[in-house]
């Protein structure tokens, strides 16, 4: 198991704002697929596919002739990606643990893992796994979250939470957290040492914007597993609470457009 929840758990959310979560990440997708630079009828693994859009961007990319083979380990989020990609020519649809990519050696041009890495246990194993998967020369392209004091999109949230006591556990940033992997050094020399080479790590912009700080709790919320459960079991008063102190951490960030919050992520490209 690749991680230690299971994110069917809010495929629903992921579904209902996809638009949103795209919108936040399109710098992110599209450094990724200009520094893989990928040509027609090239075969492309994608790990944790999310929803499946990326995955549709990707087959665009590969075709006339290519293949995209678009994964996911939650069942729920395999069942998501299956009925967006339910018309697309050349993606195939399979439920596949990162950690343990039971695929023949040397079958990909190129692997794709945006927002995905971070959140595994065990994450230098996924990446041994992308490089046997590979063609000698073959690329990786990997999106992960920057640290958290580049993402208040993201803490302003968990922060609250943690100060009303409705959650407990693990810091963001430890194994398995989704900013396990935001110091770029790290991530550049975790790569090369799972055999990869001519490594590069940028920084990109991945800011958010919200109608409001209802909206923006709304959506956030739900969107990661631990943080929804945990809400859905707090009371009324407790969850308000949680709400107002998200509010506040984010009062800085509003202006006349809405609520713009800043996010940062790390993009890699390596051989």
């Amino acid at each position: 198991m690749s991680t230690t929840i299971d994110w069917t758990d809010v495929a629903a959310s992921w579904d209902r704002n996809r638009d949103h979560v795209e919108a936040m990440k399109h710098h992110v997708t599209d450094a990724l697929v200009a520094r893989l630079a990928l040509q027609p009828g090239e075969r492309v693994l994608e790990l944790g596919s999310g929803t499946g859009v990326l995955a549709r961007r990707l087959a665009a990319a590969v075709a006339p002739g290519g293949h995209v083979l678009a994964s996911d380990e939650a069942p729920g989020m395999v069942e998501l990606i299956r009925a967006t990609l339910a018309d697309e020519p050349g993606v195939e649809v399979r439920r596949i643990d990162a950690e343990h990519v039971d695929l023949p050696a040397g079958s990909f041009d190129a692997v794709v893992f945006r927002m995905g890495l971070m959140l595994l246990t065990s994450p230098d194993a996924a990446l041994a796994a992308c490089r046997n998967v590979l063609v000698p020369g073959g690329r990786l392209g990997v999106a992960v979250w920057a640290a958290p004091e580049h993402n208040p999109w993201l803490t302003a949230a968990g922060m609250a939470a943690m100060v009303h006591g409705v959650v407990s556990g693990p810091l963001p940033t430890a194994p398995g957290g989704p900013f396990s992997l935001g110091d770029p050094a790290d991530l550049e020399q975790r790569i090369r040492h799972a055999g990869f080479t001519e490594v590069t790590v940028d920084e990109v912009d991945a800011s958010a914007t919200f109608a409001s700080t209802d909206e923006h709790f709304a959506i956030v919320t739900t969107l990661a597993p631990p943080l929804a459960a945990a809400l859905a079991a707090a009371s009324d008063e407790d969850r308000a609470a949680v709400r107002r102190t998200a509010a506040e951490l984010l009062a800085a960030h509003a202006t006349d457009a809405g609520l713009v919050v800043p996010g940062r992520a790390l993009v890699c490209l390596a051989r």
